[in-house]
């Protein structure tokens, strides 16, 4: 009976080691009206008030990404949630760029795919492609993204900017959103 209580302990271990390491940074700017730190005019592409990665430590195949989740509220209600991953390319001796990609697909009913490099603390992506789902899912069906620039900044473990320039079929918006870490 030793040995049994033994290797469930060691397995009980195991599986509490092989976690996943999370990350949740919900943004400031709570209220637009007295943010000095949110600038933005926005309409079609608003930030999300939360993001959420996850590293997993031991992808299964291909290379190790980060998994993401971004989420919108209004009144206290999630209204839109964005899910994807960012995988990434390291640098080897031929290109010293470190590549990384940002796909994402809304609740909303589009996808997104976006490229870019890593230099410091700082994340550039640009848009490749956007895709429309051929059903509606959300109330944004007509939207649609000609350009898209996004930028993550970390000038602190406990804080993340992201600035985001877009054009659709609407008009030409802007915005810088701040976040701080608030598990993780």
């Amino acid at each position: 009976m030793p040995s049994l209580c033994n290797l469930l302990f060691a397995l009980l271990f195991v599986v509490i080691l092989a976690k996943y390491e999370d990350m949740i940074f919900k943004s400031v700017n709570e209220n637009v009206s007295d943010q000095t730190s949110f600038v933005f005019m926005e309409r079609d592409l608003p930030p999300p008030d939360q993001i959420d990665f996850a590293i997993n430590p031991v992808p299964k195949f291909g290379a190790r990404a980060i998994n993401i989740t971004q989420t919108y509220f209004s009144n206290g209600h999630v209204i839109r949630h964005d899910y994807g991953y960012m995988p990434v390319k390291n640098a080897t001796r031929r290109d010293p760029r470190v590549h990384v990609a940002y796909l994402t697909t809304s609740s909303e009913g589009w996808s997104m795919m976006e490229q870019g490099q890593v230099k410091g603390s700082q994340m550039t992506f640009h848009l490749k492609q956007y895709l429309r789902r051929s059903f509606d899912v959300g109330n944004r069906n007509d939207l649609e993204i000609r350009e898209f620039e996004r930028q993550f900044e970390m000038p602190s473990n406990t804080q993340i900017i992201m600035k985001v320039r877009a054009e659709t079929n609407m008009d030409i918006e802007s915005y810088t959103a701040t976040y701080k870490r608030i598990l993780g």
